[in-house]
């Protein structure tokens, strides 16, 4: 089996190789390894290993315990009133899981056992949590402490796990782990900072002793699992196997991530600068799985996760269509309409554009309106020759005023004015300007603005609670980095040309609208949602544009391999989402880098792993 290892890529930073021995025990059938721990806890380590250890902890003042899965047990310095408790619950037959010392020291500890808990001087939301977990028929099987104390802890059962104060990164990583049909079974923190989380065949690291992470490697390669890992305040580390690994399905969230660009998510995050990443899949048209990687900002201590807001650059336009057909079908209006009267706006036209053409509602979703964007508008007396590309909008940094929607179409922000630019039907031209005209008749409909309206008929109906066109959203949001991985300045670009650029969303959100439009497009009649089969079917069907529907590109036409998706590309920010209706299936990516080739790898590595086209 191919193991991720998440400190060959990041190096185990932190204390170093652990000082003194570092001697195997292969005591009977189960090993243990150990660096720089007394002497004494060495020999006991060995000579308890063949009985299965099931708890191994040190103290903040260097004492010790080890305790055997048959009851047998040994401590040294550990707390009298601990030390009893051990025994009592050994000779009363207690499988004894954990054994495990806040940082602060003195009489405090916590004994978790197959039936329940004993504990002195630990939080008072972890033993409730504890309490909680037992009350639920779920054994605890490990208490874990970061040495900084306080309110701090991790509480693992034999099913779930509940963390509170731990660094950021640890629980991503907790949470990841699971995502691929794992449980956590161990956690645990070196003194001077780092962490460790073991669950079952798999297990993630961050700055523990080298020589540890090497001897969990050689564990692992031999097939066994870490079932116990301890840290001493001085440094040293113990570790202790009971048994083989269990032969568990297939874990396709550790295939992709090992499938990304030839190397792994990790690596090419680093390769490509970019620090944050969150990544969701669907499966059966529902939520398979659900990770992030890295950090919403460089530098900082705050992870990425499935929940946190990007920004999905153009993926705007895609959800915005989704508004659009939403207002057409509640007020009548029609795809082959003039978008000219719905918009309170006289659309300025070039002189050269004679043409009786119009710029229909349908031409516009489908970028063939007429309607061309930035960088693609020159010479200004042309109508024709204009390069295909074009047609987004840089944003606004913090230092400048935002102007209003009215305001960019007349040309008052910092891009040209939207215009009829070549004939309606005639070419296709990238638009954002498009979008933006589409945004001004959502708002001009419905008398309110386009993030309220998506937010109300949307975003509620579909459960997309972490999606918003607002400038400023109020929940957590990643920060956008430059090429060379710097943050750029802000944290993130204002848009208000929402409809083309400025939506803040998940993947969670995004792949519940996958979810949706898959099961809208199969079904035989109408479901609960936006919109109805048959303005679903009209989205993810051939408009004006070869290979696009309505906002989507679209892939597959008229076979099982169906496809739909969009990218996205803002200061800052790359994303990918696509969706196969007739698989049930799809996936979202979105970083906060400025190199659109990592999501495209990742999304190469979710098609490779599934068999997706």
């Amino acid at each position: 089996m191919h193991r991720r290892r998440f400190l060959a890529l990041a190096g185990a930073a932190g204390l170093g190789a652990a000082t003194g021995h570092v001697t195997p025990a292969w005591a009977a059938s189960y090993p243990c390894y150990d660096g720089g721990v007394p002497a004494e806890a060495h020999a006991k380590l060995g000579e308890l290993a063949p009985y299965g250890i099931t708890a191994l902890a040190f103290t903040p003042s260097g004492g010790w315990v080890v305790v055997t899965q048959d009851g047998r047990y040994f401590a040294r310095g550990i707390p009298d009133a601990c030390f009893t408790e051990i025994g009592r619950l050994s000779t009363a037959g207690r499988k004894i899981n954990c054994v495990a010392f806040p940082p602060e020291g003195g009489d405090r500890w916590v004994i978790t056992t197959d039936r329940g808990v004993t504990a002195r001087g630990i939080p008072a939301a972890c033993r409730e949590r504890i309490d909680a977990f037992y009350a639920a028929g779920q054994q605890v099987v490990d208490v874990a402490f970061p040495p900084a104390g306080g309110d701090r802890w991790v509480v693992v059962s034999a099913t779930g796990y509940h963390a509170k104060g731990v660094d950021d990164e640890c629980f991503q990583m907790m949470r990841n782990l699971t995502q691929g049909g794992r449980r956590v079974t161990r956690v645990a923190f070196p003194r001077a900072g780092g962490w460790t989380v073991v669950a079952q065949d798999e297990f993630h690291a961050r700055g523990i002793p080298d020589a540890c992470f090497a001897r969990m490697n050689t564990l692992a390669g031999g097939g066994w699992q870490v079932h116990g890992v301890a840290f001493s305040p001085s440094g040293g580390w113990a570790l202790a196997s009971r048994g083989k690994a269990p032969a568990l399905p297939a874990d396709k969230v550790r295939q992709v991530e090992n499938a990304v660009g030839g190397s792994t998510i990790w690596q090419r995050m680093s390769a490509y600068k970019t620090p944050g990443v969150a990544l969701a899949v669907v499966t059966g048209n529902k939520i398979a799985w659900s990770t992030g990687y890295g950090r919403l900002e460089a530098g900082g201590a705050a992870a990425a996760h499935p929940e946190t807001a990007f920004q999905a650059a153009s993926i705007s336009k895609a959800v915005t269509a989704v508004g659009v057909l939403r207002l057409l079908q509640t007020r009548g209006i029609a795809l082959g309409d003039d978008i000219r009267p719905h918009l309170g706006w006289a659309l300025p036209q070039r002189d050269c554009v004679t043409s009786t053409a119009v710029p229909t509602i349908d031409r516009v979703l489908a970028h063939r309106a007429g309607v061309i964007g930035r960088g693609s508008t020159t010479p200004a007396g042309a109508c024709t020759g204009f390069d295909a590309g074009g047609g987004g909008f840089p944003g606004y940094g913090p230092d400048v005023t935002v102007p209003t929607l009215l305001q960019v179409m007349n040309g008052e922000g910092n891009t040209p004015r939207i215009e009829l630019t070549t004939t309606p039907g005639a070419e296709y031209h990238y638009s954002g300007a498009g979008f933006v005209l589409l945004q001004r008749m959502v708002e001009e409909q419905s008398g309110t603005t386009l993030a309220q309206y998506m937010s109300k008929e949307v975003f509620a109906p579909l459960g997309m609670t972490t999606s918003s066109y607002a400038l400023t959203p109020s929940f957590e949001l990643a920060a956008g980095h430059t090429a060379a991985g710097a943050v750029i300045p802000g944290r993130r670009n204002r848009y208000p040309e929402s409809a083309a650029a400025g939506l803040y969303t998940n993947v969670l959100d995004l792949c519940r609208l996958v979810s949706y439009l898959n099961r809208a497009y199969t079904a035989s009649g109408d479901l609960a949602g936006p919109l109805t089969r048959a303005s679903v079917r009209t989205l993810l069907s051939q408009g004006p544009q070869p290979g696009m529907g309505r906002g989507l590109f679209l892939a597959g036409a008229g076979t099982d391999d169906l496809s739909y998706s969009h990218d996205g590309s803002n200061y800052g920010f790359r994303s990918l989402f696509t969706g196969y209706p007739k698989l049930g299936a799809g996936f979202a990516v979105l970083a906060n880098g400025s190199n659109a080739g990592l999501v495209t790898e990742i999304a190469a590595a979710v098609k490779k792993v599934y068999g997706w086209p």
